[in-house]
């Protein structure tokens, strides 16, 4: 029989979708705020499988992924909820200038959070859903088939396994 136990402590991810890269740097100082000093920053990949955004954000859109220290994935709606009240000080007019989706890494998977009901996603609290992007198998990630078509392509594997050996690493030091 299984008893209930307490989640290993995750890595904070949070992808930061903009076109000006003063957004992206006003967006990074709040989520300093919010969850500390980030322990590695990707490179900025293209956003350029869907023009989902364009109307709202423009084009040549690029995304940033951030990582922060270890917490607590029970925070994951503190996150979301957090992250869209930075968009909506950070917009004008209706628009937002930057889409910041928190999510977290763990051994096995990618989540990020969403206030999109959908049949694989898994509500949390507060109008916030789970939705597990990519899977840890064999030495890799993948995006199942009801991911994003940035997430399924490939282009974030060297990244993210980048980011879960930094997992296993905190975790040792905690």
């Amino acid at each position: 029989m299984s008893l209930p136990a307490q989640p290993l402590h995750v890595v904070p991810v949070v992808s930061v979708l903009y076109g000006d890269a003063s957004e992206l740097n006003k967006s990074l100082v709040k989520l300093k705020n919010m969850l500390g000093n980030p322990v590695l920053v990707s490179e900025s990949f293209p956003f350029d499988m869907t023009d989902y955004y364009e109307p709202e954000m423009g084009r040549n859109l690029v995304r940033t992924w951030f990582c922060f220290p270890l917490r607590d994935p029970s925070e994951l709606p503190d996150w979301k909820l957090a992250c869209i009240s930075i968009e909506e000080t950070a917009g004008g007019e209706g628009s937002r200038r930057a889409n910041l989706d928190p999510g977290y890494l763990d051994h096995g998977k990618l989540v990020l959070a969403s206030c999109k009901e959908a049949p694989d996603k898994i509500y949390l609290r507060d109008g916030v859903w789970a939705h597990t992007c990519l899977r840890y198998r064999s030495g890799s990630f993948y995006g199942p088939d009801h991911s994003f078509a940035d997430f399924i392509d490939g282009r974030f594997n060297s990244f993210f396994i980048e980011v879960k050996r930094l997992y296993r690493k905190l975790l040792r030091e905690q």
